[in-house]
């Protein structure tokens, strides 16, 4: 059941939707922006396909509470080809950029299958502009952001990951300390993203909504 607010948000969202319903009326499907919008969720005048777009954007609000999502549109979202296509995407960039332990030791994606039951998800990508980029002050080198919904268990995992530069960090370190300290990544192999040689990389997996 969903929170005050996320209540409020998808009020917000259905005002929204219903004041360009209305409008589309007296137009033709070409010229309706609910028509022409690229939603991966399907056409935004049902509204199972606005519900949709709700979950991502409340998911969105709960993990970064400092930000405000309500204003994402449809199309910035992507429905991905398969959950095992995200699963190699994802698992070939922590490899290159040296997580390996994450994959193999700690048995991520069993946990994960554990929780969602990844074969049954659909899954979706937020690719965010600057304004709409938690991640943007820290100045990533690259950063992902997937949704893994499962219907059946009515249940949405988070899964985001961004790789943020140590140049800085580096620049204020001594010769002595490069060479003996602990700052540095092994340098990675180039792969999925544009990998710098150093970088610190910080993940984060967390629970969704219960739709």
């Amino acid at each position: 059941k969903a929170a005050g607010t996320d209540k409020k948000l998808y009020r917000y969202l259905e005002n929204k939707y219903q004041g360009e319903l209305e409008e589309a009326k007296a137009l033709t499907p070409e010229q309706s922006s609910l028509t022409n919008i690229a939603s991966p969720f399907g056409p935004l005048t049902q509204p199972a396909s606005r519900k949709m777009l709700f979950y991502l954007i409340a998911t969105l609000n709960a993990s970064f509470p400092d930000y405000d999502f309500s204003s994402l549109n449809a199309d910035q979202f992507t429905k991905e080809p398969s959950p095992d296509y995200c699963l190699k995407s994802i698992s070939t960039t922590l490899l290159n950029v040296g997580c390996p332990a994450t994959l193999k030791t700690s048995r991520m994606w069993d946990s994960i299958d554990d929780v969602i039951n990844i074969d049954e998800c659909d899954v979706y990508s937020y690719m965010p502009d600057p304004e709409s980029d938690p991640y943007e002050a820290e100045g990533p080198v690259w950063s992902f952001n997937y949704f893994f919904l499962n219907r059946n268990l009515k249940r949405i995992v988070f899964f985001t990951c961004r790789c943020i530069s140590n140049l800085d960090e580096l620049d204020n370190t001594s010769d002595q300390e490069l060479v003996f300290g602990d700052l540095i990544d092994e340098p990675a192999r180039p792969g999925f993203y544009p990998v710098p040689s150093y970088a610190r990389k910080e993940m984060s997996i967390g629970g969704g909504l219960r739709l």
